[in-house]
């Protein structure tokens, strides 16, 4: 190239007196640079291996320099933000919408999952609140009947003995007592009947109408049971036969006692027939029978139709005790008591039946009969 130098052909000096003699040659381009000293000192068209060397070294380095400074002004004009910030911006503030809007559905996220539980803790909550009022009303309940039974008072048992020490000081052959406590659990079939050593045996069964009453309450029709309500409360003889006729007469009435277990009570006249109990036809039942009947017939709700005033005849009635009767009398000297009574909250079920003692021994032995029931009825 026009003025520059190349490497192993260096121009030859020129003269002294040729350089001064000629000021600015037409020819020569004024673009050339002045030779070098160290060129200068060098003899013409010889290079020696060390400037070779040198000059290569110089090259590296200078490149070398400039690849620094290079990197140098690139990391510097990149922290300015001159270059490559725009982009890093948008891509940190997309990674930071990003960030955010992540940061929100995972809140949102956990707030439902909060939500959600609390809810289902609440609801789980109330169930347990709601199981619990269940079983706490439960164990209420359970508690309150277990109260009600064990504050229920205790049924007051009559006992055989308290009865045979009255009987026995009258008779232990003519007089027979039974006594039964009645409350909402009596069966009159299987109930245990306090009884004195007499009181299944069969004796006169004067002004005992409890068997055709049962029986037309059980079997009879209309009829049958109407009479039989007259004769109860009006201890009527009449209205008792017509029953006993309506049942199919005195035979349907025995089938009835022994199909209820009634083993002792079998009739085989008419109420009030004198003469066919002295011809041999008796009417017989026992005092264990007859208080279960009257077990019985209260259970029917028809021992207010029992009325009759025992007081009138010579019992003595304990003061608050209420007594529903049935008295018989006359027949082979017999002279009976029927009761349901009731004190203290109780009631019990009473019978008396007596041969050869007359009324004023019948109505002294029931009048001790009842003192021992109402004290009984009192614990």
């Amino acid at each position: 190239m026009s003025g520059s130098t190349a490497q192993g052909a260096m121009p030859m000096p020129m003269p002294a007196t040729a350089a001064s003699s000629v000021s600015s040659p037409s020819n020569i381009s004024t673009n050339t640079p002045a030779i070098p000293a160290a060129v200068q000192s060098v003899g013409a068209g010889h290079v020696d291996g060390t400037n070779k060397g040198s000059n290569a070294l110089i090259v590296v380095l200078l490149v070398s320099i400039c690849a620094v400074a290079l990197a140098i002004g690139l990391f510097i004009t990149h922290a300015m933000g001159v270059w490559g910030s725009s982009d890093q911006t948008q891509t940190a503030q997309t990674s930071s919408a990003e960030s955010v809007e992540n940061d929100e559905q995972s809140d949102n996220s956990a707030d439902s999952k909060g939500s959600s539980s609390k809810n289902r803790k609440k609801t789980d909550s109330g169930k347990d609140t709601s199981e619990d009022s269940e079983g706490a009303d439960k164990s209420k309940s359970d508690t309150k009947k277990e109260t009600g039974k064990e504050s229920k008072p205790a049924v007051p048992v009559i006992t055989s003995s308290q009865l045979s020490d009255i009987a026995d000081s009258y008779s232990s052959s003519d007089v027979a007592v039974a006594a039964l406590v009645i409350d909402d659990d009596t069966d009159a079939a299987d109930a245990t009947v306090a009884a004195t050593t007499q009181a299944g045996t069969q004796f006169v069964a004067a002004g005992l109408y409890l068997p055709v009453y049962l029986a037309a309450q059980s079997n009879g029709d209309d009829n049958a049971k109407s009479q039989a309500s007259v004769m109860m409360s009006d201890m009527d003889n009449g209205a008792g036969n017509a029953a006993a006729a309506a049942l199919g007469g005195w035979s349907s009435v025995n089938s009835w006692a022994s199909s209820n277990g009634y083993g002792n009570t079998t009739f085989n006249r008419d109420y009030g027939d004198v003469a066919a109990s002295n011809a041999g036809y008796e009417n017989y039942s026992s005092a264990k029978d007859a208080t279960r009947m009257l077990a019985a017939v209260d259970a029917k709700g028809a021992s207010d139709l029992m009325n009759v005033d025992i007081a009138s005849e010579g019992v003595v009635i304990p003061s608050g005790m209420t007594v529903h009767a049935h008295r018989g009398q006359g027949i082979q000297n017999t002279w009976n008591y029927f009761a349901v009574v009731e004190a203290h909250g109780h009631k019990a079920a009473v019978s008396v039946v007596t041969q050869n003692q007359g009324q004023a021994v019948a109505a002294e032995l029931m009048s001790k009969v009842l003192a021992s029931v109402d004290s009984t009825l009192d614990q």
